[in-house]
């Protein structure tokens, strides 16, 4: 069996494989004489407007279906099940259920009545809260009509934006294309054993922020947190077959009635129906005409409201209103412990009130504090809002004014998720009562619910009673709440606004959840600035933005050119309110990157990267020059991208996979310090590139190759290199990269240029795994994968206004609409991390943060290029953008930037101790200016107990003239690793002899530091090369990939005589765990007979007979020729 598996093995990776496509068979249409017979059951009214809007739904879906398909008969059935019962319901090819489920689902009552129907093969459709049953009869009677159910304490019920990128082959997905969309998307569902005959449909990972409620039966439980917490899978719509050939389909979505318009939510219900009748899907599915706002508004249960009326847009203020406006995260615990802190947490929070709560009500008196606005919240208790009325009783204000009723002091803003907030009546405008007992005044509403009133001078308390109105907990329901009080705008509460998807300035801040210990504030909002791709920060603290408005289909829109602006907050108050044009041209067009370096501007558009320069400081450029030239992919998302000045003194920056080559100022092609044209030609490099260079462009160097779209690289003060890359869309794969430099990054073929999806030995059953080729010898590990996205800006935060985040990674991702920070810790030779969000746009899919920089206050700035959609070169929205700033929770929001004298070397050294990059680039070049002359302070700097600004110092003086080797000497000899690796990278630089800084680290501790040697090793000429590579691979483990890929990478140029340095001196004892990896990994000519010497060997596991096979695949030549003969015994 061996043998016959080895062969098999090598004829498949010699002969080519033609692959042919598996059509699912089709459903047989119906004759034309007989339509298609469609029932809709639209259960009773449930929530408020535009939400559950059963009946009207039903009948968008209804006209949809008739005005796409002639031969549909349609019915639609109203307030529940038929009066003359299941006779009503036969003859229909297919019934579509949309109503509130749980234990008030519309065919609880009646399972045994419909079951001879799914018998007979009638399809089922439930939608949103129609997947909802009890466990048992009626949960079991789900899983075999239509697979699957929403089971209390299993499955969960959170409004998040759910991305579906990529869909199944089966009729149903016809004509689905990749969306976006905001909804109550339940998850973990209860489902068949095994799935069986169960076809998921819409699938994604929720993002842990999902499960912030405590657990409940709708909230949490132990079972959906693990499922989370190991990124498995979510399925929110599936298909089903049942034996008997009856066909079911589910579909989480469908709280908000408006989702109902999106032409792909829209197209997933009509053609499930169209399937589940056993009609035949159009190839294209279902298409119907997009419902007008007339349509989309008509047939509503409730009327519609006052505050839904449509608002002509008004052009805001300069700066915009509502001055200091800040969001403060909170605590998971907050609310359970009622606790208050500056931290914008509730000055009261009561524990969940329920019908066994005494009396159905708490009682509230709390200080106000001088506070101005007051915020009155009512939230479900973890397990949905259905049966949740509420009422605010005898709401008063006290204080030295006397008592003033809440009920005469008109509201400045309310809203609620059910019926309407009324004064002295409750949600539906009858009676308050609590308990039985009447109300004497009070406010009525419904979780989840905010109502925000302007506190008059002279009130100093709020006294009331939270309790439960009749209205909710006479009914079957578990009517369950929280009360709250605010005197900030609520960070954990439905938002103003935000069920309509508000896109004003003023909900901007309510429609994002902000991360614990942390509170975010607007800095600055459009007509400021619209659509920022890339920003910086000057050493001022004065915010420079690229303000796109001519990008791709919008190229010459604006026929002055784009421009790039300063934004500048004079007063301080953390609000920017003064706007500067500093350049405006159509040669910057659609730019991706700026770059302030002192009177230095490097804008990187199109196929150049222009170097401004200010000369007299008026801001306005004195002089532009290219920089570098001949870039593809102009007006292309994967072209050239932004640069960053590193502690080196260097700059960094990298291209997408479009930008191909980077050519001089005079177009003339760059030959870089390897001995390569830096071109896109697999010698060696090939896709997306990550370079440094001198600030004048000289000694241009390529780190790394093989990304996709690598958007923007960040660079701490160790000179680690950070950065992320963009999967092919739909595959779920996007990676942040720590660039072990000189690597390869496996997007394509390594050897053949092929893409992942090209068929090759070995080749991972694990689709993120297999599109980056990490199955491959030869490919850097991923740091981590964060699921589907469309990452851009990434910085390091080394400042300590915000300490939980030093060191941290601090990334925006627009396409899951989140700004993140990643906890990054020691793996080996490499690194791992874990994810924190710090912004994310649950309520607003429209916040799409480009960028994000750190301030020399120490603040995080946050560009949100605010757009309905992301990708694909689209730009759906050019009248907004925005900037947000990240502060500690307990901030003022004032934005206090420190003053720096450059000119002197106290001045200099506060510059190099900044934050902000920009100021450590002015402090970098004045101190490297100033010699010897600044000597003194940099080794007092170096002997910091901030390793951070240890690394800082120990860079600049190993540049001063005759410093170098005894600034490496003490740097390998400091006791932190990163400290070492400094003296490693600052010797390569100054080009070093070996001797003075690998031999004395042979033997490290570290891994971190071997691999930087390893590095070290790749282009160094000394004879002791193989020898000291031979010495640092008898040091791996067998088990850390980064390290092994650190061996590969050093060995690469001078493979056979390392190779046999290493046999040299591990003698017959290669053949270990760690020897057969290093055989793997070489590209030795000898490397080959080794690897026949592997798969022959009988301990060799035969499941890595495929990996060993791959191997050859990397090699040439007649010694590859004679073993793979050899293997087949010839």
């Amino acid at each position: 069996m061996r043998t016959l598996s080895l062969i098999c093995l090598l004829a498949w990776s010699l002969i080519p494989i033609h692959q042919g496509r598996c059509e699912s068979p089709g459903v047989a249409p119906l004759p034309d004489d007989k339509p298609l017979k469609v029932g809709f059951l639209a259960g009773r009214p449930s929530h408020g407007y535009g939400s559950h809007e059963h009946y009207a739904g039903c009948l968008l879906l209804a006209n949809s279906l008739t005005e796409a398909l002639p031969n549909v008969e349609v019915k639609v059935i109203k307030q529940g099940w038929p009066d003359e019962g299941v006779k009503a319901l036969e003859g229909f090819d297919t019934l579509v259920v949309y109503c509130d489920g749980g234990a008030r689902h519309l065919l609880n009552p009646h399972i045994d009545e419909l079951d001879p129907l799914m018998k007979k093969g009638v399809g089922l459709v439930c939608i949103h809260y129609g997947v909802e049953t009890p466990a048992g009869k009626t949960g079991d009677a789900f899983l075999d009509w239509i697979g699957g159910y929403f089971e209390a304490n299993w499955s969960v019920n959170p409004h998040w934006v759910a991305q579906y990128e990529t869909f199944p082959e089966h009729p149903i997905s016809r004509g689905v294309k990749p969306f976006a969309i905001n909804d109550e998307w339940y998850y973990h569902m209860r489902f068949r054993d095994e799935m069986k005959g169960v076809t998921p449909i819409l699938s994604a990972h929720p993002p842990v922020d999902t499960l912030r409620r405590p657990d409940g039966p709708h909230s949490g439980n132990p079972a959906v947190r693990k499922a989370i917490a190991n990124h498995e899978i979510q399925h929110m719509a599936w298909a089903a077959e049942r034996e008997g050939g009856g066909r079911g389909f589910g579909f989480t979505g469908g709280h908000f009635h408006w989702n109902w318009g999106d032409e792909n939510f829209r197209k997933v219900m009509l053609n499930a129906i169209v399937w589940t009748a056993h009609g035949e899907v159009p190839p294209q599915g279902v298409s119907s005409g997009d419902p007008s706002q007339e349509q989309l508004e008509a047939n509503q249960d409730e009327p519609k409201p006052a505050e839904a009326a449509s608002h002509a847009k008004q052009k805001p203020d300069a700066k915009p209103r509502n001055a200091k406006r800040i969001k403060r995260g909170v605590p998971q615990d907050a609310k359970a412990n009622g606790s208050s802190s500056e931290a914008a947490q509730p000055i009261f929070a009561s524990q969940p009130v329920s019908k066994q709560t005494p009396g159905h009500a708490v009682a509230i008196d709390v200080p106000l504090d001088g506070a101005q606005q007051l915020f009155l919240v009512v939230t479900d208790g973890g397990n949905g809002i259905a049966c949740d009325w509420a009422d605010w009783a005898e709401p008063r204000l006290l204080g030295p004014r006397g008592e003033l009723k809440l009920t005469e002091l008109k509201w400045k803003q309310a809203s609620s998720q059910w019926g309407s907030v009324n004064v002295n009546k409750n949600a539906n405008g009858q009676p308050l009562r609590i308990a039985g007992e009447p109300v004497s005044y009070g406010i009525g509403t419904h979780s989840n619910s905010v109502i925000r009133f302007e506190i008059p001078a002279g009130y100093e308390r709020f006294v009331a009673l939270g309790g439960l109105d009749n209205g909710g907990t006479d009914q079957a329901g578990a009517s369950e709440v929280e009360f709250l009080v605010y005197t900030q705008a609520p960070p954990l509460a439905i938002a103003p606004g935000a069920a309509s998807g508000s896109h004003e300035i003023a909900d901007a801040l309510e429609n994002l959840d902000v991360g614990t210990g942390v509170a975010a504030m607007l800095f600055a909002a459009e007509p400021q600035l619209l659509s920022p791709s890339s920003i910086d920060i000057d050493h001022r603290g004065r915010v420079w933005v690229c303000e796109v408005v001519n990008y791709r289909g919008h190229k010459g829109k604006r026929a002055e050119g784009d421009r790039i602006l300063i934004l500048e907050d004079v007063d301080g108050d953390g609000q920017a309110d003064k706007e500067t044009v500093f350049y405006q041209g159509t040669d910057i067009d659609s730019a991706h990157g700026v770059c302030v370096l002192g009177d230095k501007v490097i804008v990187s558009a199109g196929d150049k990267v222009f170097l401004f320069t200010d000369r007299d400081g008026d801001d306005k450029p004195d002089h532009q020059a290219v920089l570098f030239s001949g870039i593809s992919g102009a007006q292309h998302d994967h072209g050239i991208h932004a640069f960053t000045f590193g502690p080196d003194g260097k700059l960094y920056f990298n291209f997408g996979n479009v930008g191909q080559q980077v050519r001089d100022k005079e177009g003339k092609p760059i030959i870089d310090a390897a001995g390569n044209e830096v071109a896109a030609k697999r010698q060696p490099y090939q896709e997306g590139m990550v370079f440094r260079c001198n600030l004048d462009g000289s000694d241009f160097e390529t780190l790394g190759w093989n990304f996709r779209n690598n958007w923007m690289v960040a660079v701490d003060s160790y000179g680690s290199i950070w950065q992320s890359d963009n999967d092919d869309d739909g595959n779920k794969g996007v990676r942040i990269n720590y660039v072990m430099e000189y690597g390869n990054y496996g997007y394509k073929d390594e050897k053949t240029g092929a893409g992942w999806q090209s068929p090759r030995t070995g080749m991972s059953d694990n689709i993120p795994e297999r599109h980056w080729h990490l199955n491959d010898p030869g490919v850097v590990p991923n740091l981590l994968l964060t699921g589907a996205g469309s990452p851009t800006g990434i910085a390091v935060y080394e400042g300590d206004l915000l300490p939980t985040l030093r060191g941290e990674l601090i990334h925006c991702d627009a396409g899951p609409n989140v700004c993140r920070a990643y906890v990054v810790d020691n793996d080996g030779a490499g690194y791992q991390a874990e994810i924190r969000n710090l912004l994310t746009g649950s309520r607003d899919p429209w916040f799409r943060p480009s960028d994000v920089k750190v301030a020399p206050d120490g603040s995080l700035v946050v560009a949100d290029w605010y757009d309905p959609g992301v990708g694909g070169h689209g730009m759906g929205d050019l009248d907004r953008g925005r900037l947000f700033r990240i502060v500690p929770a307990n901030h003022d929001g004032n934005y206090k930037v420190p003053k720096l004298d450059f000119s002197t070397v106290n001045g200099a050294i506060d510059g190099l101790k900044s934050p902000n990059n920009s100021a450590r680039s002015v402090a970098w070049q004045s101190l490297h200016r100033m010699g010897a002359k600044a000597e003194s302070a940099l080794l007092k700097m170096a002997s910091s107990e901030n390793p951070i600004y240890r690394a800082r110092a120990l860079w600049l003086l190993g540049k001063i003239e005759g410093r170098g080797p005894k600034t490496v000497a003490q740097a390998i000899a400091d006791p932190d690793p990163n400290l070492r690796i400094v003296g490693v990278r600052l010797a390569r630089q100054l080009n070093l002899e070996i001797g003075e800084y690998v031999t004395p680290l042979i033997r490290d501790a570290s891994p971190q530091v071997r691999r930087e040697l390893l590095v070290a090793l790749r282009h160094c000429e000394s004879t002791q090369k193989p020898q000291r590579w031979a010495e640092l691979a008898v040091q791996y483990d067998g088990k850390d990939r980064w390290y092994l890929e650190a061996l590969g990478l050093a060995s690469d140029t001078d493979a056979d005589a390392c190779f046999a340095a290493w046999i040299e001196t591990v003698g017959d004892d290669w053949n270990t765990p760690a020897g057969r990896d290093i055989v793997w990994r070489s590209r030795a000519k000898s490397a080959p007979a080794l690897l026949v010497k592997i798969l022959q060997d009988p301990a060799t596991d035969e499941a890595d007979q495929a990996r060993y096979m791959r191997a050859f695949d990397f090699h040439d030549g007649d010694e590859k020729e004679l073993a793979l003969k050899s293997l087949l015994g010839l």
